[in-house]
């Protein structure tokens, strides 16, 4: 038997095998997506975060840490 011959019945039994595993596997469970998160501005330093992670003020001002809620809202530049 040859090399040619030998290189494409490798070929042929590798086709093979591949087709088996690709008809019998499980199918893949879709990937579910992340919740989506409202995503709220710090009143002080104007990083967004989302709105669980933030701590809210008065006036409906949100911020990203205690020391920003006791420094207060701060202009944009």
């Amino acid at each position: 038997m040859g090399l040619p011959r030998f290189i494409l019945l490798a070929i042929i039994i590798g086709g093979g095998i591949w087709l088996w595993r690709r008809f019998t596997s499980r199918p893949n469970t879709p990937v579910q997506p992340s919740p989506v998160q409202t995503m709220v501005c710090c009143a002080h330093c104007h990083v967004h975060l989302p709105e669980d992670r933030a701590i809210q003020g008065d006036s409906n001002n949100w911020y990203c840490s205690a020391k920003h809620l006791k420094l207060g809202p701060k202009a944009r530049d």
